[in-house]
Parts: C-alpha cells; sequence; structure tokens
C-alpha cells in the first residue's frame, strides 16, 4: 500500500500543490473544489430562503398587528373624545346657567342701587319742565299734540 492509496485524491492534490508551487489546478481539482462546496451553497441557499420567509411573515405579521392597533387606538380615542364632548357640554350648559342667574341678579342688584339717583333726576327733569323751565320742552311733551296730530292728519287725507 502506497500512500496514494490511502489519500484521496483532492488531498493528494493539496499535496502536490503544496509541493510543487508552479503545478496550477487541473480541472479535476476545480471539480471536486465545486463538489465539496456545492453543499455549502445548496444549503445556504436553503437557509436564505428560510430566512427570507421568515422574515416575510413577520413583517407581514408586524404589519397587521399594527394595522388592527391603529384601528383599535382610532375607535378608543373617537369614544374618548365623545364622552370629553359629552362632559364638557353639561360643563358648559352649568356654567352658562350661573353665568345668566349671575348677570341677572346683578343687573337686577344694579337697578335697585340707582333708585335714588333715578328719583332724583326724575324730579329735576319735573321740576325744569313744569316748573316754567324751558317752554320748547314743555311744547314737545305736552299730551295735546296726539289729537291736534291726529286732526291735521285726518284733514290732510281727507283733503289730499
Amino acid at each position: 500500500m502506497t500512500i496514494d492509496n490511502l489519500l484521496p485524491k483532492s488531498k493528494m492534490a493539496v499535496l502536490a500543490a503544496s509541493t510543487n508551487p508552479t503545478t496550477v489546478l487541473t480541472t479535476q481539482n476545480t471539480k471536486t473544489l465545486l463538489a465539496l462546496l456545492s453543499p455549502a451553497f445548496a444549503n445556504s441557499l436553503y437557509l436564505a430562503t428560510i430566512l427570507q420567509r421568515l422574515l416575510s411573515t413577520t413583517t407581514l405579521f408586524l404589519l397587521f398587528r399594527s394595522y388592527l392597533l391603529s384601528i383599535f387606538l382610532l375607535q378608543q380615542s373617537y369614544h374618548a373624545s365623545q364622552i370629553l364632548l359629552i362632559q364638557s357640554l353639561y360643563a358648559s350648559s352649568i356654567a352658562c346657567q350661573n353665568a345668566y342667574w349671575a348677570s341677572k341678579k346683578g343687573t337686577r342688584l344694579l337697578w335697585r342701587s340707582t333708585e335714588g339717583m333715578r328719583k332724583k333726576l326724575f324730579m329735576e327733569f319735573m321740576i325744569f319742565v313744569l316748573g316754567g323751565g324751558n317752554q320748547l320742552i314743555l311744547v314737545l311733551f305736552w299730551p295735546g299734540w296726539i289729537i291736534v296730530g291726529g286732526g291735521i292728519w285726518g284733514v290732510w287725507s281727507l283733503c289730499g
């Protein structure tokens, strides 16, 4: 038995190449190298397709989950906005009722507080008008003008 029989041909080529640096790999050695590497390439391609499928499945799963989550959040925000709207409507109605009551009460108190001043102003006006103050004001506020004006209008509409 020789050493050539014990070693496979590919190892013999490596030994031959290492002993003789001028030897170039032959086509047979290239074929054996491809024969050694082709299962690795096949396995790596198989693993790459599995990885691609896992990645696409995971991506689709994440997209579907994010879609469902966004729909859920949209519905919850819609319901929350409705609740906030109803509560703000209730609060604003109470505020408007209180503001109306306060303004009504304030107006009434203001009117009552000016009663003395109003009485004094009315008394001064009556003294001025009826007390011989300004004759023009007496003529303007004379109640007989209603009768005189109605008579003039009746004559004018009959003749006119």
